[in-house]
């Protein structure tokens, strides 16, 4: 997602990582619950169930919040 943003936004990828670390420092605690709730889910799904994580297979909810916390 960095990557994705870092190029749209034409600034280094490293840059995006790290305003994306502050803003996660900065959620409230059910909002944190939710990003590892979901953070999780994809975990298993891409080692458990050898799944492709991609934007057709993660929650577009879930995609907009990654969205959201970077801008």
């Amino acid at each position: 997602m960095a990557h994705g943003i870092a190029q749209k936004e034409e600034i280094d990828s490293f840059e995006v990582k790290q305003k994306l670390v502050e803003n996660v420092n900065k959620l409230t605690t059910a909002n944190f619950k939710y990003l590892e709730v979901e953070m999780d889910n994809l975990i298993h799904k891409s080692i458990q169930e050898d799944e492709t994580i991609d934007d057709k297979t993660v929650e577009k909810d879930f995609i907009s919040f990654l969205i959201k916390l970077y801008y």
